[in-house]
């Protein structure tokens, strides 16, 4: 998986996933990745269950995988057809298809059958402990092309009953060689070796000088993405240890398994010096494919009411109860999808009263919120939100899933009590709108959530920039300024000229280029000495 993103993302070889997730967050998760990484999936069964999963420890850069496959949705043999193989040169397998019953046998028959050459990781020292005499049958049958393994799978391969010493890594070379048409020995800091078949030389190529380990997850995935694509455009043996080498040296200078530009970058310069930016993909690529699987889901699921808000406030916040009210109750009234950014807080909170009429929802996730270390886990249904990597991709999808794109369209940007984030979207949807960007043709309701006058100091600071000339009042009369639900509500019910039931109160909804004339006129204090926010805000 992480060798064939590789191929694909950074040496630009067309790559095709063969196998199974589950119909789940992570298998949508997986997918968009997978995508992201310009692998293409069409080729994957969606099975119900859950999708595949690891953990991984980390110790001073030092990786311990632990996988879960007990009930994971999975393929088996009988579902492979030679189909899956066509058009296609190599066929990579991974030393895990064992736990599939004659799956791997079965890929390398179908294999042979396509004409495609077959090239086996053998994954991990306990595959090889638990599956040695299939293994060894496997490799003997001599339809394996190219074999890659470290130096714990190796030993473990030739390890006999009652041997004392632990075998070198040289005697598996030798033995895969007899059985292989190439075989290569990663032997982590040191490099690795690799041997063809009736040739006596060992290449020897060393590990990459001043890489910093920070994790070295994926480094035997992305030394084969690099050996392999070397044997693709027929290089020297010892160029293909090297530019495995050089993927491997690359990934592990970032966390996780999944290359940077910073990384394609370091590792071109090194192989082609002067011409590595020619070489490097941007990051535009990837924002590009980002763009195209949001719009494909807002397709799918109907633009709508999108909300913004502060990922930390939870459940105990007074805040939360309304945003949830607030969701059901636009959902009801409009009928439309709910968008959110897919994240806790506020987003959850609305998302979270749409779903309970069963409302359609929606979210264009990214990796982290503020305020959170990790990836929250997903309340939404699976397949009903993309993952971006980043955040432009996200803020220009979230926009565009309020945009009414016809008459019939009700949508809305709903802004909740929210921090920088929400405020960065805020004045991004308001400079749109400011140079006619957005809503100039179907104008979409703007509305801030001023809960307890959580609003009011943001009326202020835009009544100092229409005091201070830097913007017009006319610029912002379309940004609705509500204290309550119901006034929410009666601003989209009359913006829209849906039905409404009274509820007897009087309301106080205002534009908020009233709120500022009112107080535009107020002396602004006096120039004092330089201070830094957080000591003004105290």
């Amino acid at each position: 998986m992480v060798c064939s993103t590789g191929l694909a993302a950074g040496f630009g070889v067309q790559c095709e996933l063969v196998g199974a997730r589950g119909y789940d967050e992570w298998g949508a998760m997986f997918a968009s990745s997978m995508k992201r990484c310009m692998v293409g999936i069409g080729k994957m069964r969606i099975q119900q269950g859950p999708t595949g999963r690891c953990v991984i420890l980390i110790c001073n850069g030092q990786r311990t995988m632990r996988t879960c496959l007990s009930e994971a949705a999975r393929m088996a043999a009988d579902d492979l057809s030679i189909q899956d193989f066509s058009g296609a040169k190599w066929l990579l397998l991974s030393g895990y298809c064992f736990y599939g019953k004659h799956l791997l046998q079965r890929a390398i028959e179908l294999a042979a059958e396509a004409k495609m050459k077959v090239a086996l990781d053998l994954a991990s020292f306990e595959i090889v402990q638990s599956f040695k005499q299939e293994l060894k049958g496997v490799l003997e049958s001599g339809r394996v092309h190219c074999c890659f393994c470290n130096e714990d799978e190796a030993a473990e391969l030739i390890h006999k009953e009652g041997q004392g010493s632990r075998a070198q890594p040289e005697e598996a070379l030798a033995y895969l060689s007899q059985h292989c048409d190439l075989a290569v020995v990663t032997l982590g800091d040191k490099g690795c070796i690799a041997k063809r078949s009736g040739e006596q030389e060992i290449v020897q190529e060393p590990a990459c000088s001043g890489v910093t380990v920070t994790d070295a997850t994926g480094a035997g995935d992305l030394f084969a993405s690099g050996f392999l694509y070397g044997v693709l455009r027929q290089y020297s043996l010892q160029k293909c240890c090297r530019m495995g080498c050089l993927a491997g040296g690359a990934i592990v200078q970032t966390l996780g398994a999944e290359m940077t530009q910073a990384n394609w970058k370091w590792l071109f310069d090194r192989l082609h010096g002067a011409l590595a930016a020619s070489a490097v993909r941007d990051s535009a690529t990837a924002v590009h494919h980002e763009l195209l699987e949001c719009y494909a889901l807002i397709e799918k699921l109907g633009r709508g009411v999108v909300y913004y808000g502060s990922a930390r406030l939870k459940q105990d916040s007074p805040h939360w109860g309304r945003a949830v009210d607030l969701g059901q109750r636009v959902a009801e009234l409009l009928g439309c999808t709910t968008w959110s950014g897919g994240g806790p807080g506020m987003m959850e909170a609305a998302t979270a009263g749409a779903q309970s009429i069963k409302a359609p929802v929606g979210g264009i996730r990214i990796s982290r919120e503020a305020g959170t270390t990790v990836r929250t886990a997903s309340y939404l249904p699976a397949d009903c939100a993309v993952f971006c990597r980043f955040l432009s991709s996200r803020k220009v999808a979230l926009v565009d899933c309020g945009v009414r794109a016809k008459e019939s369209d009700q949508t809305a940007y709903i802004f909740l009590p929210g921090g920088l984030g929400t405020m960065d979207e805020l004045f991004e949807i308001m400079t749109l709108v400011q140079l006619k960007k957005l809503g100039s043709k179907l104008a979409v309701p703007l509305i801030l959530c001023n809960y307890d006058g959580f609003y009011d100091g943001l009326m202020n600071f835009l009544g100092a920039m229409v005091q201070n000339g830097t913007v017009g009042t006319p610029e912002l009369t379309d940004i609705m300024v509500a204290s309550s639900n119901e006034e929410v509500l009666d601003c989209l019910a009359s913006f829209y000229k849906l039905p409404r039931t009274s509820h007897g109160t009087q309301l106080t909804l205002h534009r908020a280029s009233s709120l500022i004339r009112r107080d535009s006129h107020k002396e602004l204090p006096e120039a004092g000495t330089m201070s830094r926010a957080n000591s003004a805000v105290a």
